[in-house]
């Protein structure tokens, strides 16, 4: 028997306007995963006035004005609940797994500056598939 586990990029790429609030949602993933890395880009002038927060979720909404449901990735291996940066790529590998066969992940930016922001990051996840039996050699 062999296990084939394969490795997904999710990238996420949005505004999040001035002193607001936005997530961003990916397709459904429908097998079991774990989070391999997360990778986020800061541009300069951000100035740490934007803070990016990443949730494994069951439903697809994207809220504006409050975090998403789910459970937070970085609250599950760290102090730090989320990445900021100014001028920076900050990248982190939380082997956090998700073992629902119906499962989001989101990116939610909280902006506290008084200028708009890009978002800009990928999340890398391994799907963690079935074992499957190997085919007899005929």
């Amino acid at each position: 028997m062999t296990k084939e586990n394969r490795l997904v990029t999710i990238s996420f790429y949005g505004t999040v306007s001035a002193s607001s609030k936005n997530t961003l949602v990916s397709k459904r993933i429908t097998s079991p995963f774990r989070v391999k890395k997360i990778r986020a880009s800061f541009a300069p002038g951000v100035n740490r006035l934007m803070n990016l927060y990443f949730f494994i979720s069951f439903d697809d909404s994207a809220p504006t004005t409050a975090e998403p449901l789910g459970t937070n990735i970085l609250a599950q291996t760290g102090q730090v609940t989320y990445l900021t940066g100014d001028d920076e790529y900050k990248e982190i590998e939380p082997q956090v797994e998700d073992k629902s066969r119906s499962a989001y992940i989101k990116v939610y930016a909280d902006n506290t500056d008084t200028f708009e922001h890009t978002i800009d990051a990928q999340v890398t996840i391994e799907m963690l598939e079935e074992e499957t039996e190997e085919k007899p050699k005929e």
